[in-house]
């Protein structure tokens, strides 16, 4: 079997079978970090560099591993010196996902199918380069060609939306293009929270000095988010914890924050536990699917903080004592106070897989018969690879229903990423292929076929838009 053929990542004719029904499907990317402004503006990209290596920290980081010195990954190195460390560094990266993601992304975005490698990176930079100048490659054509039928960017809640205004109003571009609340700064243990309360206080010209003001002036850029077609909002947390607390103690707890007094451990907890629970009945108000990422541990290096800054590939899985607790009391409070929105959930740290998805399973239970009201999302960030990928999707089947998931998203700064909806596709194909080979579902293509065609698109379009 050739490297990247028409057979990559299929194991068996019913794979092949059952991704020949998906892999034309439309791609409903509802978690990235594209930047609006670049898709309105449509620059087309003058180097490959630039498209391919600018901003991914995935990339920064397996070339450390290789030796590359930091002025040819963050540095001030030209795009050639990059692009060759990139070339020397993917090109021996056998099992790391970026070696397949890199491969595939070649393979269908510029028609190129050799191994990017050592000895002819510079052909390729060349090639690659004469390619992006002859197509004018421009994230609007890489994003039509993807056939990307939504976006949904990463945004703050100050943010102004205009450049997602600015794209709705153009009629000539179809993918539709949301924003998603993240509103990561509004947690008091982030660095930057205090001015974050002065940035809304002086955006929405209330004076926030209680926590129900707090809470007032986010709704308010809730409804301004939801009058600019957001569906959805983000989050990333350290840990999943609980411990309630009165209007009194958050009150105290905010007004020590913005005094620069040093909190405790059981404040920040307690905010967090408030907070979450105060936001999520907004998003049920309004309708936003709401999506927690948890377990990251960020910032590792000191030196290399101070150098690169943050999101710059120093971050790594994180671990943490009293999930299945923590998870199980806020999302049960959430559901007795009748807030509990839409929810997907997804889990830096692999090994705790199945405490998730058996977690969220105590919970599906609603009045409006919405399948899978709590979802185990896709495999995040480190687990984003082929055993991440199977072992996430295996784990939602012994505990839930796979049938009802949302799927894959790109979670990604790149244009070039949704390759990686390929990638998921190939391997859904398989596993539910092999489960055909062995007996252990019907040889009905039909039928499995559209659970797969769900799975890889129309699930997450129903979630979102209904």
């Amino acid at each position: 079997m050739a490297f990247m053929d028409d057979h990559f990542m299929l194991d068996g004719s019913s794979a092949e079978k059952l991704y020949d029904l998906i892999k034309d499907l439309p791609i409903y990317d509802y978690h990235c970090h594209l930047d609006p402004r670049e898709i309105y503006e449509d620059k087309p990209f003058g180097n490959i560099v630039d498209l391919w290596l600018g901003g991914d920290h995935y990339k920064w980081r397996l070339m450390r591993a290789n030796g590359i010195s930091e002025d040819k990954i963050t540095g001030d190195a030209s795009n050639e010196e990059k692009f060759r460390a990139w070339a020397e560094t993917v090109g021996k990266a056998f099992g790391n996902p970026l070696f397949h993601f890199s491969h595939l992304e070649l393979k269908n975005i510029f028609g190129v199918e050799e191994h990017l490698n050592e000895s002819n990176w510079q052909d390729m930079y060349e090639r690659l380069n004469n390619i992006i100048k002859d197509k004018e490659l421009s994230p609007r054509k890489l994003i039509t060609n993807s056939n990307v039928d939504f976006i949904g960017t990463t945004d703050s809640p100050l943010d102004n939306l205009e450049w997602h205004e600015k794209i709705a109003q153009d009629e000539t571009f179809k993918t539709i293009v949301a924003p998603t609340f993240r509103p990561d700064a509004a947690f008091v243990h982030h660095v930057n929270f205090s001015q974050f309360v002065q940035d809304l206080s002086s955006l929405e010209d209330i004076e926030v000095n209680s926590y129900s003001d707090f809470v007032s002036g986010l709704e308010r850029r809730i409804q301004y988010f939801a009058e600019r077609g957001c569906k959805a909002s983000d989050l990333s947390l350290d840990a999943i914890t609980y411990q309630s607390a009165t209007e009194d103690e958050l009150n105290h707890i905010l007004s020590k924050r913005m005094s620069e007094e040093q909190l405790t451990m059981e404040e920040i907890t307690q905010w967090q536990t408030e907070l979450l629970k105060s936001l999520c009945g907004l998003y049920k108000q309004y309708g936003f699917v709401t999506q927690i990422h948890f377990g990251a541990q960020r910032n590792n290096s000191t030196i290399y903080y101070k150098q690169v800054g943050a999101d710059s590939g120093f971050d790594s899985i994180g671990d943490q004592v009293g999930l299945a607790q923590g998870m199980s009391l806020l999302i049960d409070s959430l559901q007795q106070d009748n807030k509990l929105p839409k929810m997907i959930w997804y889990n830096l740290n692999p090994s705790y897989n199945t405490i998730v998805a058996n977690t969220i399973a105590n919970f599906q239970a609603n009045d409006e018969q919405q399948r899978n009201l709590l979802q185990f999302g896709s495999a995040w960030w480190f687990a984003d690879h082929k055993r991440g990928m199977l072992d996430q999707m295996k784990t939602l089947a012994e505990q839930g229903m796979l049938a009802n998931f949302v799927g894959m998203l790109t979670d990604s700064r790149s244009f070039l990423s949704y390759s990686r909806h390929d990638y998921f596709r190939r391997l859904l194909s398989t596993l539910l292929g092999k489960w055909m080979d062995k007996g252990e579902i019907p040889e009905n293509y039909e039928f499995v076929g559209q659970i797969a065609k769900d799975i890889a698109f129309y699930n997450a379009k129903d979630f979102f838009e209904k």
